[in-house]
């Protein structure tokens, strides 16, 4: 039995991590509460099983409403698949990627089917870069303010997608935000569709989405911010050093060394890095990575900054995040470190706190969105 009320075992902070999403409308917390009680840590058989067993129950209860003309009811569920399918997926390796891709598929099946019920808007939109075009969504606000929106470009962490950050940011929507999350490179279909690796000068990707913020007619391209979960706390920080129309940084978890602040802080994650780095061997990546710093870079962003980071943090250093901090060339900068046991908030992403935090990194926002 899987306890993500009290983490311990990897297996519970996964589900720790949907259990806040699903505060969102990414999951139903009885549904995978009940799906805990059967699995037993290190069980990966049981884990993929029965994520992929309820992904496919809800996915059909899905059809089933959308065919009698439910159509709320339809999108909840076609969410809640989405992340079930992607639940599935996440402790399979390098040599399992065609499975991965398959689920990647689902879940990006069902999150865009539910995109098609939701109001206000949710575009499926493309951002080229270059070569590469990136798959994404443009997310229309609740309730904007009269004029033109203020807009979040959010990226998500080394395995994170678009279709999963939506519920992390739909608080973001919520406030009258216009909201663009695009798979950039290493994330999403760009890694398990289009084999395209991440990369150490990600401005170059982040300003192409930005481009394409400021080429939207309902953005005010004075209001546009950048916000970084996870491992994006080293890809926000890259973007903000480059683009002086970014107005505001925030980074949910911040990393100053992707190499020292992740990849040798926390082992179990290696493998992870060096699949969406290509598929390289260990020595690669440690060589890769020393590219992936803030080094000489992060006195460059001079717009207002807020890091947020877990005082007991296992999968990125906090150190990193102060590093990043103390290294900022702006004059408005705040660092939350969440490290009262007792609060909660001090693992990665600060998941078990999320209806605090959240609320925290958005207040901070507003004001300097707005003044």
């Amino acid at each position: 039995m899987l306890d993500f009320l009290r983490p311990t075992h990897p297996f519970e902070f996964h589900v720790l991590r949907l259990v806040a999403e699903a505060q969102h409308g990414g999951g139903d917390v009885f549904d995978i509460a009940r799906l805990c009680r059967g699995l037993e840590p290190d069980d990966k058989e049981g884990w993929e099983r029965g994520w992929l067993n309820l992904a496919e129950t809800t996915e059909a209860n899905a059809k089933r409403a959308l065919a009698a003309g439910r159509q709320q009811t339809a999108m909840e569920n076609f969410f809640h698949a989405n992340q079930y399918y992607r639940m599935s997926d996440v402790l399979l390796g390098a040599a399992d990627m065609a499975k991965k891709t398959q689920r990647f598929l689902k879940a990006q099946e069902n999150f865009r089917a539910a995109a098609r019920l939701h109001s206000p808007s949710i575009e499926v939109i493309t951002v080229r870069c270059g070569d590469e075009v990136y798959d994404g969504y443009f997310c229309h606000p609740v309730n904007p303010k009269p004029g033109p929106w203020p807009a979040i470009f959010f990226i998500g962490g080394a395995d994170a997608y678009a279709e999963e950050i939506y519920f992390a940011g739909r608080e973001m929507v919520a406030r009258g935000w216009a909201l663009l999350l695009v798979d950039t490179p290493g994330r999403g279909s760009s890694h398990y569709v289009k084999n395209i690796p991440t990369r150490p000068d990600y401005e170059v990707p982040a300003k192409s989405c930005i481009d394409y913020l400021v080429s939207r007619p309902e953005v005010d391209p004075k209001r546009i911010a950048i916000f970084g979960i996870s491992m994006a706390g080293y890809y926000a920080p890259r973007a903000a050093a480059f683009d002086s129309r970014i107005k505001a940084l925030v980074c949910w978890s911040g990393c100053h060394s992707v190499l020292d602040d992740l990849y040798l802080f926390c082992k179990h994650l290696q493998p992870t890095l060096q699949r969406i780095l290509g598929g390289v061997t260990d020595a690669q990546a440690r060589e890769q990575l020393k590219s992936f710093t803030m080094e000489g870079m992060a006195r460059n962003i001079t717009c207002p900054t807020l890091i947020t980071h877990g005082g007991e943090d296992r999968l990125m250093s906090v150190e990193g995040a102060k590093r990043l901090f103390a290294a900022l060339g702006c004059a408005d900068k705040t660092l939350k470190i969440h490290d009262d046991p007792t609060a909660g908030g001090t693992i990665h992403c600060s998941h078990d706190h999320w209806a605090q935090n959240v609320p925290f990194m958005l207040d901070w926002l507003e004001k300097r969105l707005y003044q």
